[in-house]
């Protein structure tokens, strides 16, 4: 784990969804476990072989780590993150869980995507961003994924 990596800017419309073709709208309130993560200030840490480490990144550009299962959904991550708001994020703090979003690759992730699903690597770190946004945009129809 390097701090030296990059990471795609959240500039411009170009941010679509992935997951189910579900109401965009929705909001994700049916996160069913709880989950617990493994949270460090540390840069350099083990992390299990059979789970994902999510490098999370704000609007603002803070970061903090947080360990979970490839069973895990957003809507559950976005819960665990809501349930753990680390201190120092204190300014960007939201009012419910609901109104979290994860993006990854450019697109929003559907509440009940899954880590695994979408084939993360285990053991490893993958980056995401988490901003507020009460609904998903409408899928663009320029993609033709």
């Amino acid at each position: 784990m390097t701090t030296s990596e990059t990471v795609p800017s959240l500039t411009g419309s170009s941010v679509a969804s992935l997951g189910t073709s579900e109401a965009t709208s929705r909001q994700c309130t049916n996160a069913k476990t709880k989950v617990t993560p493994l949270t460090s200030q540390k840069i350099h840490r083990t992390i299990p072989s059979d789970k994902i480490n999510l490098r999370l990144i704000l609007v603002s550009g803070k970061t903090k780590e947080f360990i979970f299962n490839p069973s895990d959904s957003a809507g559950d991550i976005a819960q665990t993150v809501f349930d753990n708001w680390p201190a120092d994020w204190k300014r960007e703090a939201v009012s419910k869980a609901e109104i979290l979003r994860l993006i990854y690759q450019g697109r929003f992730l559907h509440c009940n995507v899954t880590l695994g699903a979408l084939g993360l690597p285990l053991g490893k770190t993958t980056v995401m961003h988490l901003v507020p946004r009460d609904n998903l945009p409408e899928p663009n129809s320029q993609d033709t994924d």
